[in-house]
């Protein structure tokens, strides 16, 4: 055989393998026998005929075809081992040329991530501080919920609270709206919205105090008083310009489509010792109200930090994929793709729904689909090829000692009667992988994280070839999250 190799732009590998003629010859004697035994020729039993007739009787292009098919497989495996290439999946037979005979196959490669100075990038981190305006609306929440509400037939007032359907989009430059209040019925609104920019909000029975707290756009609760039960009001709000809250309806205007379903006169109790003992009754030891304000900010401030560290996560691997050079066929996204439509289909069963089922409702094909979740597949491929390259360049490990001490730490989670069952359940091999993957997360991304603050000195090794997304699971679910 002559094989010759190429290597493509869209991470693929065009392999040519040439094979003697006398080859073929006695693959299309077999593909003629193989076809005489599916069709019947006159004066011969089934497989009996000879290639002469069988040629007469279906063609030479049909005995041709089915020596190809024959032997693609065989040359292929044959082949492979002389190419030297690591491809990511099988390759598929894309031509075949019979003067002189030759196969012609597309392998998809493996991907490869070269992090370039990867460790020279950095990041501003500067977790936002919990002002007491915050401390003083989380109390205000749990005051709502100890609050003495009662139905009001009155025009809402300040203090007052109203339950609204929503319906919101960001007006387009030259968007007009003439619509008189109370014109359009809830479907009406649904239509209205979507014919028009993007959508800004979309909420059923969102409750609002009508007060300066907790307002979606400032101005929104103003538009609310003097509502009664059964109104529709519809008004036009100019988002602030703070892209952190509003994202990209950020120093635009919003039309606003407002159902009013209900007015309640709220009283909330008073900020009190006996507030705040009445709020953590059900604990060991009731808190007093000064207490109680400091686990407030405690939790937002932990909740906050928490979420600044997901964002800065997030932005610090993306900053990476945007310095590093990566590469991977279309295969790799196709399966990242195939996993999104199965996790859809799981949420949908549980649901009571199937992919079938949302497809149909939605009018989506197949092909629907995967340019609908393409992009996100794009995205999710490169961050985890980026993570998992991070593993090897930074020579990051899990030692032994490290797993055993992270299953006595969830062993001691449960009572003491269990703690046998679970600790055979993690003497699976599976199990132990599975936490040493769950370890080897955590530890690559602290190293991304002290990586962007400037705080980790240069590894001394690197590499730059990745090998199958298959091993990326050790690492995508935190990076997903972020």
């Amino acid at each position: 055989m002559n094989i010759q190799t190429e290597r493509l732009e869209d991470h693929t590998a065009r392999v040519t393998v040439e094979l003697e003629a006398e080859r073929l010859d006695q693959a299309k004697k077999q593909a003629a026998q193989e076809i005489s035994k599916k069709v019947n020729i006159p004066g011969f039993r089934k497989g009996k005929a000879p290639y002469r007739l069988v040629a007469n009787y279906v063609g030479e292009a049909a005995i041709l075809e089915e020596a190809v098919e024959l032997l693609s497989n065989t040359i292929y495996q044959e082949a492979l081992p002389q190419t030297g290439l690591d491809p990511y999946g099988p390759g598929s037979l894309v031509d075949f040329k019979p003067e002189p005979p030759a196969f012609v196959y597309a392998l998809p490669l493996q991907p490869s991530v070269d992090l370039k100075d990867y460790q020279s990038f950095r990041l501003d981190f500067a977790p936002p501080a919990v002002e007491d305006r915050d401390v003083n609306l989380a109390l205000r929440n749990l005051q709502e919920e100890q609050a003495v509400v009662e139905l009001s037939s009155q025009p809402a007032v300040l203090g007052n609270r109203v339950t609204v359907d929503i319906h919101s989009h960001i007006i387009e430059e030259g968007e007009e709206h003439e619509h008189a209040e109370g014109e359009e019925g809830e479907d009406e609104a649904d239509t209205h919205d979507h014919q028009h920019g993007e959508p800004f909000m979309h909420e059923h029975d969102a409750g609002f105090i009508l007060d300066a707290d907790g307002e979606p756009v400032p101005g929104f609760n103003e538009q609310l008083l003097g509502v009664v039960e059964g109104d529709t009001r519809m008004f036009e709000l100019s988002v602030p310009e703070d892209t952190d809250k509003y994202g990209d309806a950020s120093g635009k205007k919003v039309h606003f489509t407002t159902t009013v379903k209900k007015v309640e006169v709220v009283t909330l109790p008073e900020l009190t010792d006996d507030f705040a003992a009445r709020v953590t009754k059900d604990e060991e030891k009731p808190l007093s109200l000064l207490e109680l304000r400091m686990r407030v900010r405690e939790n937002l401030e932990k909740t906050s930090s928490d979420r600044y560290r997901e964002d800065f996560l997030r932005r610090a691997i993306d900053a990476l994929v945007e310095k590093a050079e990566i590469g991977f066929p279309e295969a790799v996204v196709a399966d990242q793709v195939e996993d999104f439509m199965q996790d859809l289909d799981q949420r949908l069963r549980r649901q009571g729904m199937t992919l079938k089922d949302y497809m149909s409702i939605y009018k989506k094909s197949t092909d629907d689909l995967y340019t609908d979740y393409r992009p996100m597949a794009v995205q999710t491929v490169q961050r985890q090829l980026i993570l998992r390259q991070l593993v090897s360049s930074e020579a990051l490990d899990v030692s032994e000692e490290s797993i055993n001490a992270e299953i006595d730490r969830v062993i001691e989670r449960f009572g003491a009667e269990r703690k046998d069952d679970i600790r055979k359940m993690f003497d699976a091999p599976q199990m132990r992988d599975s936490v040493r993957n769950d370890l080897l997360r955590e530890a690559v991304i602290d190293r991304i994280m002290a990586i962007a603050k400037g705080e980790t000195p240069a590894a001394e090794t690197s590499t730059t070839e990745a090998g199958s997304t298959s091993n990326t699971e050790s690492t995508e679910d935190k990076e997903e999250s972020a």
